[in-house]
Formats: structure tokens, sequence, C-alpha cells
């Protein structure tokens, strides 16, 4: 009786045994549990405008509001004269939700496998005891699969005004304007078409 129960439980043991993973398998790696964009500490106005070039490319809407300021006395958005008159009734009550909701559709509207391309070129740079004043041509290419009314890309000059906040640089004001490239006046979208289009 003895002998039979032992061999019993020998055969539950090995049943039990094969139905385990190896104890001693290697495990697989868990994916890293750190962020992984690229944000920096705008301790300089520079870096900040580095920082919203990152979050283009990674399409971090998180980042992208970290470069604006968060207050809404503050923040103000001047858009080109063209965009002013088009789309008056959008931008003469242009706020932080606004921009948040129209950087959400756009970087929303690009596939995983594909990026933003925002570029910047200063070319004049100004500080005061308060504040930074950096004027800059930027271009955007924007690989959305929205349909053709939905600008693919941008370009222009922007003036960025910035102040500090809580120690680091912040954007409160920003003006765009439009580039013309004939003299019969054909107009590139511009940063102010990017965002009215997308925020509708």
């Amino acid at each position: 009786m003895r002998r039979l129960f032992c061999q019993i439980f020998w055969i539950f043991l090995i049943l039990i045994a094969a139905g385990c993973k190896n104890p001693f398998a290697t495990r697989e790696a868990e994916p890293p549990t750190t962020d992984q964009s690229s944000w920096r500490l705008p301790t300089d106005p520079a870096i900040v405008l580095e920082n919203m070039r990152l979050a283009f490319y990674e399409k971090n809407v998180e980042n992208y509001m970290k470069c604006l300021s968060d207050s809404q006395t503050l923040f103000r958005f001047i858009p080109d004269e063209y965009e002013a008159s088009n789309s008056a009734g959008t931008f003469e009550q242009w706020n932080l939700a606004y921009e948040q909701t129209y950087i959400k559709r756009l970087f929303t509207s690009i596939p995983a496998d594909s990026s933003n391309i925002l570029k910047f070129t200063p070319d004049q740079r100004l500080e005061f005891a308060d504040s930074v004043f950096i004027r800059t041509d930027y271009s955007l290419e924007l690989h959305h699969v929205l349909p053709a009314v939905y600008p693919r890309s941008a370009k222009g000059k922007a003036d960025f005004w910035f102040m500090r906040h809580s120690g680091y640089w912040v954007i409160t004001r920003w003006e765009d304007y439009e580039t013309i490239i004939d003299s019969a006046s054909t107009r590139l979208p511009s940063w102010s078409t990017i965002k009215a289009v997308f925020l509708n």
C-alpha cells in the first residue's frame, strides 16, 4: 500500500513539473518604464524651441504644451494677417484650450510609423531684464492621413516672447507671419493656417 502511494505521489509530481515553465530559464525583458521623450529643462529660451521641435517629431502633446505659458492671462497667439481675416472668429478667442485641441488633432492624424518635421532658423535674439525675444523662420512637414484640405506643409516667420515661470523659460507671446513666394502674392500655408484648419 505504501509503495502504491509513493508511485502515485511521484507520478503526480512529474505531471505538475511537466506543466510548469523552467524556473531557471531566462526571463523576457520588460519594456522600460521611464519616459522616452527627449524633454530638456528649458534653462534657456533656445531649449524651449528645441523641446517644441522634438515634441513635433515625437507627437508628444504634453511636451508641446509645456513650451507655452500655462497662464491664460499671459499666453497670446497672434495669427498672420491673412488668417486673422480669414478665420477671425477663431483667433479672436484663441487660448490654451484651442492650442491643445489643434495639436491633439494634428498628432493623432499621424500614423505610428511617421513623424512630423519642424525646423527653426533663428535670425534675431534680444534679451531684456525679465524676458527674451527670438525671431525665427520655421518650416513644418506634416505626414498626416487626412484629406487634401489639411495642409501637409507650412512655412513662415515667428516672433516668440519668453518669460521665466518657476525658474524655467516658456513662450508667453507668439506672433506669426506668412511667407509670400512671388510677385503675384502667392501665399504658402502658415502655422496660423495649420492651427485654424486642425482646430475644426
